[in-house]
């Protein structure tokens, strides 16, 4: 296994709630034993999250595209298999589970980009939380259970993204084409030709969100992608996120994730 990759592994999972109950959590890369299975299938229903790859995923006569974020829900003892598209290996998160009732979540979904942030952040704590797999406890059980939560969310076909309305996708539209480097909420609320106090006021009407938060959530996104698939050092990520000083980077990445930049690339990391 690449060191830069770290699996997470829960077997025999007793995690229930009335007509459902998770079985087993698995995040791994593929590796060239399980790319080469043929069809397949598996005792209990199974979903799974692509975080990174491409590929088709073939449920019996059906044949479903996959990239980062989709999201598949294949029912107990649905032949299945997995043909990727490019040389990378993919990795994915897969929860078997099993219910009293047939689920009735769509097929196929794709996270947004916010959640699927929010997902990895999730399972970087997890794999905090559990180096040691016979250490299971209460916080393991409710991060598991907070990732099925957005996943749900998806496959019930909710959208749980703050924003949509045209306030916050002029602020987005800006924020894209501005770019990081010397980017202020107030130098976004002067390419909009408005007070920053007025945009923040108009924003929090329509999402809940101020541009700073708008912002923050940019530039985590830009960051995390690069943690995840390219060898740029801390301080060339954080310049091209617009931070000219390392340690207060590192300071406000775990702000947002909980973790330094450095351990959430060795948890997350893409190679």
């Amino acid at each position: 296994m690449a060191k830069e990759f770290s699996p997470i592994l829960l077997e025999n999972l007793r995690i229930r709630w009335p007509g459902f109950r998770v079985r087993r959590i698995a995040l791994n890369q593929h590796m060239p034993r399980v790319e080469s299975l043929s069809e397949h299938v598996h005792r209990y229903a199974q979903v799974l999250l692509y975080l990174r790859g491409s590929g088709i995923q073939r449920l019996g006569e059906t044949a479903l595209p996959v990239q980062r974020g989709s999201i598949l829900v294949i029912p107990p003892g649905r032949a299945h298999r997995f043909v990727k598209s490019r040389a990378v290996r993919p990795i994915c998160l897969a929860i078997d589970f099993e219910t009293v009732e047939p689920v009735i979540w769509r097929e196929e979904s794709l996270l947004n980009s916010r959640d699927l942030a929010l997902v990895e952040r999730l399972l970087v704590s997890l794999h905090e939380l559990h180096l040691n797999p016979d250490d299971f406890s209460i916080q393991t059980a409710a991060l598991i259970l907070q990732i099925l939560s957005v996943i749900q969310r998806a496959v019930d076909g909710v959208d749980s993204r703050h924003g949509g309305g045209p306030v916050f996708a002029s602020v987005s539209r800006a924020v894209s084409r501005l770019g990081f480097i010397g980017l202020t909420p107030r130098l976004v609320a002067q390419t909009l030709g408005r007070s920053l106090d007025h945009l923040n006021r108009q924003l929090r009407t329509e999402t809940g969100l101020t541009v700073g938060e708008i912002l923050n959530r940019a530039r985590m996104e830009h960051c995390g992608h690069l943690l995840r698939t390219t060898d740029l050092d801390i301080g060339e990520i954080a310049s091209t996120t617009g931070f000219d000083d390392q340690n207060y980077f590192t300071r406000w990445f775990r702000k947002q994730t909980g973790q330094t930049p450095s351990r959430w690339r060795e948890a997350m990391r893409i190679p």
